[in-house]
């Protein structure tokens, strides 16, 4: 009879025996914990850099915090004063203005444009690359470029002078001074847009694209009640960064106009950046931060709810 003992088993074998059910959630434990692991850092960087400075902004809001001194506790008081400040419905009116006519006609460009550029091809591709251009460069240096174009005697100027017109005052004149941004910004975003559509459209199927030519479809007709159907996500997803962008646009006002001529320019993210740091008023200024995240969380809510309206969830 042998004398030789078996040897214990090592870790391996003990593994083997386990019952599969246990081995998988074995692995799925290790796997939560490498992700949880991972995503410290980030969630780290959200909540330092974006939680405690929205809570912060919160409970200044309830304050006459002015950057200097305490910040004594007034309640509801700075709500009740937007209630009342005349200057903040103009900037309220400017800001609409401002985000109609820039995302519309942005919007509406880039789709018209990227029918045709979602085509393969060499020229295309170069065009959606030209177009991207604008959009890549920094917002300070597009403002910069379109200070000399609106310069006297700039750009702007020579080409009504060629056409017969006469000379403006782009930026110092009321009247011109916000469709000078408006055009600016459509020229800014309007690349990126343009990339997103055609990203868009070449992900949709061709078959239904074919039965309806096959049908007798015209290009219209094919358009809106087919493509346009069809990117609805995508359409939805422009449409949400366009406008939540367009109600925090500082740059543009700020370095063109600094609001003016006569309030004309002055959006509500610059309203808020002069109660803050030029009249040293932040109580006021975040309470208007406040209202205008909840008014961004509303408009991209109702966005959602009229795009998504006919989709099944």
């Amino acid at each position: 009879m042998s004398l030789v003992r078996a040897a214990p088993a090592g870790p391996a074998a003990r593994v083997a025996k386990r019952p599969e059910g246990q081995r998988r959630s074995a692995r799925r434990r290790r796997t939560a914990g490498a992700g949880i692991t991972l995503s410290l850092p980030v969630a780290a960087f959200f909540v330092v850099f974006w939680v405690l400075p929205f809570c912060n902004t919160v409970y200044l809001s309830f304050t006459d915090y002015a950057l200097a001194g305490d910040a004594n506790w007034v309640g509801l008081e700075n709500y009740r004063r937007l209630l009342d400040d005349p200057q903040l419905h103009n900037s309220i009116k400017v800001t609409a203005i401002y985000t109609v006519c820039s995302v519309v006609p942005t919007v509406a460009l880039a789709l018209l444009a990227a029918l045709p550029l979602a085509r393969p091809g060499k020229v295309n591709g170069l065009l959606r690359a030209g177009l991207l251009v604008p959009a890549v460069m920094p917002f300070v240096a597009t403002s910069i470029i379109w200070v000399i174009i609106y310069a006297d005697g700039g750009l702007a100027d020579t080409t009504l002078d060629g056409l017969g017109g006469g000379h403006i005052s782009w930026l110092g004149d009321e009247r011109y001074a916000m469709w000078s941004l408006i055009v600016m910004v459509v020229w800014k975003h309007l690349g990126l847009f343009v990339l997103i559509f055609t990203a868009g459209i070449q992900g949709l199927d061709r078959d239904v694209f074919e039965a309806a030519a096959l049908d007798g479809a015209k290009a219209v007709r094919t358009f809106f009640s087919i493509t346009l159907p069809l990117l609805r996500r995508t359409l939805l997803f422009v449409l949400v960064i366009a406008v939540t962008g367009a109600m925090q646009s500082f740059i543009p006002a700020y370095l063109l106009t600094q609001g003016g001529p006569a309030n004309a320019t002055e959006v509500l993210p610059l309203y808020l950046y002069n109660n803050a740091f030029g009249f040293q008023k932040m109580g006021y200024a975040s309470a208007l931060a406040v209202v205008l995240l909840l008014v961004m969380l509303i408009l991209s809510a109702a966005q959602f709810r009229v795009l998504r309206g006919g989709e099944d969830e």
